[in-house]
């Protein structure tokens, strides 16, 4: 059962490729990416490059990246599904936001929702795992609310400004989300993301 929204997932293209390079040069954008900021403008663009691309035909990817896009809002971020096992439908999945002014609450779980989904339903895959910085609160509440569970904790594992800050491992279950949705679509008069988005967004406001 999936619910409806504006929000969608699409490839990334070469137009997109001016936008992709100023969120991953801008020093907010980079505070949250995993590993090590790219050093150059070049070696940001080949990154992008590399994303861009296609796998050949036949060949199942190891990693997918897609933008997220908004009729209303225009693009939003992009998604990186990496270390996809096919044998045993599992991946990890990374969420970005590129513009900081939209980096709330409600957008942030838009994106992510609308990115299980697919996950789950259109990838048909079984667990998702996500490694988020202690720091980055709304990123990690939103997935716990989506039905996962903080299965490790990895100590002073990234710093920024100078501080030592601790990384959670989750790990969702497809069965564990297809729960939470029944639950949320049934408090909704009308079964649609923005309805469940918005109910979940109350309790992540009256927890935090």
């Amino acid at each position: 059962m999936s619910f409806t929204s504006s929000t969608f997932l699409r490839r990334a293209e070469r137009d997109d490729l001016d936008t992709l390079l100023s969120w991953m040069s801008d020093p907010d954008f980079q505070y949250y990416l995993y590993g090590d900021a790219a050093q150059s403008q070049r070696q940001i663009r080949e990154k992008i490059i590399q994303m861009l691309g296609r796998a050949p035909v036949g060949m199942t990817p190891p990693a997918i990246y897609l933008l997220i896009d908004s009729k209303e809002k225009g693009l939003l971020g992009m998604i990186s599904l990496q270390n996809i096992s096919w044998r045993n439908r599992s991946c990890s999945l990374d969420v970005y936001i590129g513009d900081k002014m939209r980096r709330n609450a409600l957008i942030t779980m838009s994106a992510v929702f609308r990115v299980l989904e697919y996950v789950f339903d259109e990838l048909n895959l079984h667990r998702v795992g996500a490694l988020i910085y202690s720091f980055n609160r709304v990123s990690w509440r939103i997935f716990e609310l989506s039905g996962a569970k903080r299965e490790i904790v990895l100590e002073n594992h990234v710093v920024r400004d100078g501080k030592l800050y601790d990384a959670y491992g989750y790990g969702l279950l497809r069965s564990d989300f297809e729960e939470m949705r029944k639950q949320q679509g049934t408090r909704a008069d009308d079964l649609s993301l923005e309805n469940m988005i918005a109910s979940l967004a109350e309790q992540l406001e009256k927890q935090s």
